[in-house]
Order: C-alpha cells, then sequence, then structure tokens
C-alpha cells in the first residue's frame, strides 16, 4: 500500500559502514500524527529533506521504504 505524506525529520546513522535513518513523518489527512521508522539508505532517497513531500511504502504496517512524491 502507498500513501503521501510529508518528512517531518531524519537522523542519520551508521553501522559498520552503512547507512541508515531513522524517519518522522506525517500522512496525508493526518498531520497530527508523526510516525516513526528505521530504514536502510536503500530503502529512502539520500537527498531527502524535511518538509520534503514523500511516497510511503508499506506492507503490513510496516514501512518498507519512502522516496519522494512525483509531481504529477
Amino acid at each position: 500500500m502507498d500513501t503521501t505524506g510529508v518528512l517531518e525529520g531524519r537522523q542519520d546513522y551508521t553501522i559498520h559502514g552503512q547507512l541508515y535513518a531513522r524517519l518522522f513523518f506525517h500522512v496525508d489527512g493526518d498531520s497530527d500524527t508523526i510516525h516513526q521508522c528505521q530504514l536502510p539508505g536503500d530503502a529512502f532517497d539520500a537527498d531527502l529533506q524535511v518538509g520534503d513531500r514523500i511516497r510511503v511504502t508499506m506492507l503490513l504496517r510496516t514501512v518498507m521504504e519512502i522516496r519522494k512524491a512525483s509531481d504529477d
């Protein structure tokens, strides 16, 4: 399932030299609830910035990836 929202925060860290991030976001229609996930570097766009529109891909309510939302 894909949904859209806005990136609210990002904390990068490395484990054994590999990039990971703790990402904070809200989904459209529920800006009062901030969600959090931790993803490896290949599961999110490296150039994501706070305030960017995002597309969140979830499987069984678990975030699988976060990408910048397309403008179309």
